[in-house]
């Protein structure tokens, strides 16, 4: 015969009871430490420890670091984790045509760090007693009368022309084109004073007197491969600057001494 098993349950009545308080003792208990050291971390975060002491601008070359800070409205004395007011500034620097990206961050305990990547001045087109700047994307970045030093296009039909938009001419594929050649030209160490993008053969001036002649694509080409570059070097060299240097078929770079006005 089988015996029967039983359980005994000692914890009833008033030991119960007692369970249940000192359970609700601790659970208050450690609700009061956990409240307490939150309450201390917020104070800390809170304390001068945090307050905004210096900022820092990083990726700047045409604005100094003073400038964007004014443009920015950069203040220090705020706390760096609830009062950076980092929206704000990037804001403010985003209505500028010249930033291409911002980006505010934190450097605990004290400083803030402003990274910005800035829109290279490419080109100008003479408008009226004006010159309109655009980058290598052709956005519009300012409009002076003062000479900004970059290359001069003209011949461009503008159809539309707003600080901070991308500049739009009848001649679209020109213009694209011939933004392209001037990054590559830059970084080949070349520079035009003028090119003359109005017809499908663009005439771009090293000198008044020495120029490089034909299709945007055509004069890209020869760049990127440095056949230009070395033309015109071996120009300088022999105290030449005078001339045309004229894209021809196959990727061939011809030079002549007559200046070649027509097409």
């Amino acid at each position: 015969m089988r015996s029967k098993k039983y359980s005994v349950d000692f914890e009833s009545g008033d030991e119960q009871v007692v369970v249940k308080k000192k359970r609700k003792s601790h659970f208050l208990r450690n609700l009061l430490i956990f409240l307490l050291i939150c309450g201390g971390i917020f104070l800390f975060l809170r304390s001068d420890y945090f307050i905004i002491k210096d900022i820092e601008v990083e990726g700047n070359t045409y604005y100094t670091d003073s400038e964007i800070k004014r443009i920015a409205e950069a203040k220090t004395g705020n706390n760096i984790i609830f009062n950076a007011e980092i929206d704000r500034m990037e804001g403010n620097l985003e209505q500028n045509p010249f930033f291409k990206t911002i980006k505010i961050k934190r450097k605990l305990p004290n400083t803030l760090v402003i990274e910005v990547e800035e829109r290279t001045q490419m080109a100008a087109i003479e408008f009226g007693d004006k010159y309109v700047v655009i980058d290598e994307e052709g956005v519009v970045l300012r409009m002076t009368d003062v000479d900004p030093k970059v290359t001069i296009l003209t011949g461009l039909t503008i159809s539309k022309m707003d600080i901070g938009e991308p500049l739009e001419a009848e001649e679209k594929e020109n213009l694209s084109m011939t933004l392209r050649m001037l990054k590559t030209m830059q970084e080949g160490d070349l520079y035009f004073k003028m090119i003359d993008v109005s017809k499908v053969v663009i005439k771009a001036y090293i000198y008044d007197t020495l120029i490089v002649k034909g299709t945007p694509s055509e004069v890209f080409s020869a760049i990127e491969a440095g056949d230009v570059q070395l033309v015109v070097s071996d120009l300088f060299d022999k105290g030449i600057s005078r001339g045309t240097i004229k894209m021809g078929g196959s990727g061939t770079v011809i030079f002549t001494p007559d200046i070649e006005d027509g097409d």
